[in-house]
Formats: structure tokens, sequence, C-alpha cells
């Protein structure tokens, strides 16, 4: 074989070599993931025709995406796809990328209405803010029978949600609605949710242009600011527990490594009990969770 034709191991090589060079973490993996894409292959068919060459335009389009990556672009937005809670969902530019950090989030959540624990035949769970539909989706997966109520104010988000639902073959249990918060829920749900899940903007303001470029650059602002310190939107949704929650009903919510404390402080003050705060798999505080008093008491009997 000439020389100068690029193989897949050879251009896997040098691409790894690139990328690492411009600072990116797991280089080999983002150069397999984007040769695979661009020939069509799973990474396990990639290894198994590294003598393959690489021509005319499979090259110049692996070499436009590799530029894209080692300009700050999110691998998962050069792909269209990403894998959470080891299921493939489609991302796009505009909506907020799903990080595997939130995957803590699903798996507390879904056991809070596992049917076993508290003999919930039909659970009616509501996500505010559901940006690419991950949470609803894998939700309504891992739970038999859960309804979920999902809300965005994004018109981007809201369509790529139910597309996602679709593709998973639970839209007919994933209602995803347009709005603000609360919103453009259903009056009958009222007093009936069983839980309420999010995973809202957190990052304080100011700290928006500390974080990567990828973040940065790439996730929309309105879903990372959570204004001066950063609990906006825990504020928010706090204020509507009393109206939408079931007596009984829990909340999970994710949250920044060092806001534990302060949003557990907003939620004791709308009068949820039992409030835990949560760590990932890295050992940071992740979800604080809570139960809405089974008795009408304190600030309930108000709502």
């Amino acid at each position: 074989m000439n020389a100068d034709v690029k193989t897949v191991r050879s251009l896997l090589q040098v691409t790894a070599g690139y990328l690492e060079g411009k600072g990116l973490d797991s280089a080999r993996l983002n150069a397999e993931r984007l040769l695979a894409d661009v020939l069509g292959l799973t990474r396990i068919e990639l290894f198994m025709q590294h003598d393959r060459p690489v021509l005319g335009q499979e090259l110049d389009r692996y070499r436009e995406l590799v530029r894209r990556r080692a300009g700050g672009e999110p691998l998962q937005q050069i792909l269209g796809e990403t894998e959470f809670y080891s299921r493939p969902f489609k991302v796009e530019p505009g909506v907020f990328i799903p990080r595997p950090e939130t995957e803590r989030l699903v798996e507390i959540a879904a056991s809070l209405v596992a049917p076993g624990d508290r003999n919930l035949l039909e659970p009616v769970a509501v996500e505010i803010g559901t940006g690419s539909g991950v949470i609803a989706v894998c939700l309504a997966l891992e739970v038999p029978r859960l309804a979920v109520w999902a809300t965005d104010s994004d018109p981007r988000a809201a369509d790529l949600a139910r597309r996602n639902a679709h593709r998973h073959g639970v839209d007919g249990r994933v209602t995803v609605l347009e709005g603000s918060r609360f919103d453009p829920l259903p009056e009958r749900l009222r007093g009936g949710v069983d839980l309420l899940v999010s995973n809202p903007p957190y990052i304080r303001s100011a700290e928006i242009e500390q974080l990567d470029q990828e973040v940065r650059d790439h996730d929309p602002r309105g879903a990372l600011d959570g204004g001066a310190d950063g609990l906006v939107f825990y504020r928010a949704i706090a204020s509507g527990l009393p109206t939408w929650l079931r007596p009984g009903g829990v909340v999970a919510l994710e949250i920044g490594a060092d806001q534990g404390q302060d949003v557990v402080g907003v939620l004791a003050v709308s009068g949820i009990a039992e409030l835990a705060v949560h760590q990932d798999y890295a050992g940071r505080d992740r979800v604080v969770t809570g139960r809405r008093p089974a008795k009408e008491e304190g600030p309930w009997t108000a709502s």
C-alpha cells in the first residue's frame, strides 16, 4: 500500500496525538468516535478494520470533524448524539448537553416512585426544564406505567425532547409542554404529582466565564445561569411544590457540589420534610431529595 495512503490505524494515531496536544481529555476515544461516525461503523468494527484506507470525501469529512473538535466544539454536538443511562439520545446545538453526573439524579428519582415502594400503580412525575428530555425518557423507561409531564421554555428543547421520547417508544407516557416551569401544566395535576424532578440552572452568574470552553461557549446560558447565588430556580421550584405535589409526594433536584445545605434550606422553608443530600459516584454532593408531609401542617395549609 502507498505510504501516503491514510489507514484507520494511522489516522487514529495521528489524531489522538493532535487532540491531546490541544488539551482534550480522552483524545484517543474522541478520535475513534469521530472516525467511526464518518465511516458508518461501530467502534468495535473500527478496531477490526485498522488497515482500511480512508480516502477522498471520507478523509475530508474526518479532518473537518477533527478541526471542529480541536476548536472546542463538544463531541456530542458534532456527532448529534450522546449516551445517557446506557441509551442513545439526539442532541442539537442550542440545547443543553446532558452530563453523566445527571444519571445519579435519574437513579435516585426512579427509586422514589418505584411501584413496589408505595404500591403506586400509575405514578405521575413532573420534570421542570427537560432540555433534550433524557431525564423524562429514562424515568419512563425505568418505572413501569409512570406518566411524565415535562416542561421547557425553549421550543427547540421541547421539540427535541418529544423526538427523543418517540425514539425510545415512550411518547405515550411522556408529554412535553412548552412554557416556563409549572405554567403549562394542566390544572388536573394540582395536588396529584408523585414526583417533581429537575436539573435546573445552578451556576452562579459570576462563575459562568470560568467554566470549561465546551460548556461556556456551546451550552445555552439560560440552562446554566442560576442567578447571583445560583439558587434562583430552586426558589421558584420550591414555591410551586405546595400547589403541585400530593401529600407524601417527593422532590429530587440536581445541585452544584457546594449547594447541598443551601438547597435543603430553600426546600425546608417551603415545608418539605425528610430532606437529604446524596452524593454522586465521585463522592460529590449531587442530588437533594425531600417529601411533602402527609399531614397538612405549616405552610402546606396555605396552599
